[in-house]
């Protein structure tokens, strides 16, 4: 990565537009993923039951990640972006009904939550595929980061506490307030400049199945398919870090399976304040992405990358170890930060390497990949959970360790690529 000492690039108008739309979009992802799960933990407190919500969550990458990435990569990406708020705000707006009438039940809250994550596998790639477009060469790091610390700030300081708030007052209460926020954030994305809506190429590919012919348009499909996977599969970097990424992922998720029920019953904190807790996280999750700019020039990406990893797993371990909530805070808010701080540098590495006309392709398999099993860990920690809650974020801390230490070559050669990419661009 270069070491200039010149002010990065200024993020324009359209970045701006773009930030706002994402910002009232994540408000209501936090309001969401804070609700939902205590609204299952108001319905059973069956473990298994409970972590069914991050089985939910994450199916619809497993099961349509690879053919969004094709449609990103063809269609306009704000209009889909759009759509997809405007489906995820329908859908929440109506389990705020059911829960009001007192007709909600555990199997209502999965489906609520398939639907409203099956649109953020859209609106996810559309925005990381086009985010490269919208802002000047060398600005994407910077980029990433303020995304990464306005989600934070919306989703865990704003949408998680205001959830918990709202729930005590009434159940149905945030998920109104939720599905407003979707509808607004859609609202804005439409100002957004053709220019970056769609990739350079996409006509061509959409012309090249013929219409009326549904069996050769089903082949064009599957082949772009094809071609993303064997991009990914294929890179000597990408394909061990995005294996990587997989067992990460089935860790941090069989934690986060269980987390209501670690917070509510492992550590005694009140059903009112469990939003604030979440807000732990959020705390470091900005740190993170305040620092990793200056982080990341002073250690390379691949030691910036090798630090997060090692320290996340230590904090997993410490969750599951602490004796009271407010070490466990502590250990959550180190977690965030490690977590935004890897993330930032891995998914601007990707986007370095990956030519434009592939992104929204390789990132879905790459999302395919790390979320697709997923649900396999949230029930492998609710299992685990049955025997003793605090099992599971030390068994997620060991696996994230031998994972890294498997994984160093692989994250050495992306990151090299990715700091020569940025300095051919640069030049």
């Amino acid at each position: 990565m270069t070491t200039s000492n010149e002010a990065p690039p200024a993020l324009n108008r359209d970045f701006r537009r773009f930030w706002a739309g994402s910002l009232l979009s994540n408000l209501a992802d936090g309001i969401m993923l804070t609700a939902l799960p205590m609204a299952a933990a108001m319905l059973t407190n069956d473990p298994v039951l409970v972590s069914g919500l991050m089985v939910a969550r994450f199916l619809p990458w497993l099961l349509f990640g690879l053919f969004a990435g094709v449609v990103v990569d063809r269609l306009d990406r704000v209009r889909l972006m759009v759509a997809a708020n405007a489906v995820r705000g329908g859908a929440i707006a109506v389990l705020a009904v059911l829960v009001a009438a007192g007709y909600a039940t555990v199997w209502a809250l999965y489906a609520v939550m398939f639907v409203v994550m099956l649109c953020e596998v859209f609106y996810d790639l559309s925005g990381r595929a086009m985010l490269p477009d919208l802002v000047p060469a060398g600005g994407l790091e910077r980029a990433n980061g303020r995304l990464v610390g306005g989600k934070t700030v919306t989703e865990d300081f704003g949408g998680a506490p205001l959830a918990g708030f709202l729930f005590v007052v009434a159940a149905a209460l945030p998920l109104a307030v939720n599905a407003g926020a979707y509808v607004l954030g859609a609202l804005v994305l439409l100002g957004l400049p053709l220019a970056v809506r769609r990739p350079a190429g996409a006509e061509e590919r959409t012309a090249a199945a013929p219409e009326g012919a549904p069996r050769g348009a089903v082949r064009a499909v599957l082949a772009e398919m094809r071609a993303g996977l064997a991009f990914v599969l294929a890179d000597r970097a990408l394909r061990p870090t995005v294996l990587f990424g997989v067992v990460v992922n089935m860790a941090f998720m069989a934690q986060a399976g269980v987390l209501v029920l670690l917070v509510q019953e492992h550590f005694s904190v009140p059903e009112a304040l469990y939003g604030v807790f979440l807000a732990s996280s959020a705390a470091g999750a900005l740190l993170g992405s305040a620092v990793v700019g200056a982080v990341t020039v002073r250690l390379g990406r691949f030691r910036t990358e090798v630090v997060s990893f090692g320290l996340m797993g230590l904090c997993c371990v410490a969750f599951g170890l602490v004796p009271n909530a407010y070490l466990a805070a502590l250990a959550w808010m180190l977690l965030g930060a490690a977590m935004t701080v890897s993330n930032v540098v891995m998914l601007g590495s990707a986007q370095l390497i990956v030519p434009g006309t592939h992104l929204g392709r390789v990132m879905s398999v790459i999302q395919v990949l790390g979320f697709g099993l997923a649900p396999v860990g949230a029930l492998l920690g609710g299992l685990l959970g049955r025997v003793e809650l605090s099992y599971v974020p030390v068994a997620a801390g060991a696996a994230v360790l031998l994972a890294l230490a498997l994984a160093l070559r692989g994250l050495r050669g992306l990151t090299a690529r990715a700091d020569e990419a940025e300095a051919a661009a640069a030049a």
